[in-house]
């Protein structure tokens, strides 16, 4: 078998089956966000001149999910699938669904091998965790695993890397407290989310784009901060309007369920915005999520759209 096709929402998961076929070898690694597939077909076509096997892994390798792509690019694969290289083991990742209606994709799981894991779901999802949880000598009860599943934006590598540092954390095994946990992971998620709102809010655009970036990597989902910010407008848009009221402000943290020092700093935000550009912004918000929903727009493309006209 010297063709592998790896599919998994989980960037460590597909690093795990890669490890599993690479071993202990050596190997190339190709992004086909950065290069082309007929780079990708070269290099595996070459023969070395001492004739050892050689491994190559094509990250982001998105051809074989449900985009479309060209002829050329179907072609290119097939006839490698056809007349592979002996003395090559190419390995294509990608962390999107995989469509199996594609001839490509068909063609692969006759000839060799797909690893398709499909997403887990609630219950999976929890006995995963508790048994990386145990593997690792610690032992950990279901209410704090939903915790961490709760706050993860949905990723399982953001699960399993603040696992990673709960038990770091502890430094022995040994059984894992809820309380620790809230207090670790809360603190991080509250930092994530405020840093980037605060970035947006204050028109650092920079600042923004570069949290957002790396935001990414851990494939936290675009809509679950389009929520945060309509919030944020939602209630500056809110103290703005009771503050022209003469609303006490003991009666605005009553009726937002906020503090004093939460609706001061809402204030002071709203200062720097107009009644207009505040309901421009969450009328913006409020398309971006509705479009999104209905499959018109590009969750990740939309928000970066947004960012660019609000932060300007």
């Amino acid at each position: 078998m010297n063709i592998y096709l790896i599919s998994n929402e989980s960037f460590r998961l597909i690093n795990d089956e890669i490890k599993k076929i690479v071993k202990e070898n050596t190997y190339e690694i190709f992004n086909l966000n950065k290069c082309s597939i007929k780079e990708v077909i070269e290099e595996a076509n070459y023969f070395s001149l001492d004739n050892n096997i050689k491994y190559l892994i094509v990250s982001n390798a998105d051809i074989f999910g449900s985009d479309k792509i060209d002829d050329a690019t179907t072609d290119l694969v097939l006839k490698y699938i056809d007349n592979p290289n002996p003395n090559t083991v190419l390995i294509f990742a990608t962390q999107k669904p995989i469509d199996t209606r594609k001839k490509i994709v068909k063609e692969l799981k006759n000839k060799y091998k797909v690893i398709n894991k499909a997403k887990l779901d609630r219950k999976a999802l929890n006995d995963f965790l508790t048994n990386y949880v145990k593997e690792n000598e610690f032992d950990i009860d279901y209410q704090t695993v939903s915790y961490i599943i709760n706050n993860s934006y949905g990723n399982l590598d953001i699960m399993l890397n603040k696992l990673d540092k709960i038990m770091l954390y502890y430094n022995f095994p040994c059984r894992i407290k809820y309380a620790d946990v809230e207090k670790i992971v809360g603190v991080e998620l509250d930092s994530n989310n405020f840093h980037f709102v605060s970035a947006v809010i204050d028109k650092k655009l920079e600042d923004a784009l570069r949290i957002l970036n790396s935001l990414k990597i851990y494939k936290v989902d675009s809509t679950v901060l389009v929520s945060l910010l309509a919030r944020e407008y939602r209630l500056m848009y809110y103290v703005k309007k009771m503050y022209q009221s003469r609303i006490p402000l003991s009666e605005i943290c009553s009726n937002l369920s906020l503090v004093d020092w939460q609706v001061n700093k809402l204030y002071n935000n709203g200062l720097h915005y107009s009644e207009s550009e505040l309901l421009k912004n969450l009328v913006d918000l409020c398309a971006i999520d509705m479009n999104i929903k209905k499959g018109i727009w590009d969750k990740d493309i939309a928000l970066y759209g947004f960012l660019l006209d609000a932060c300007s």
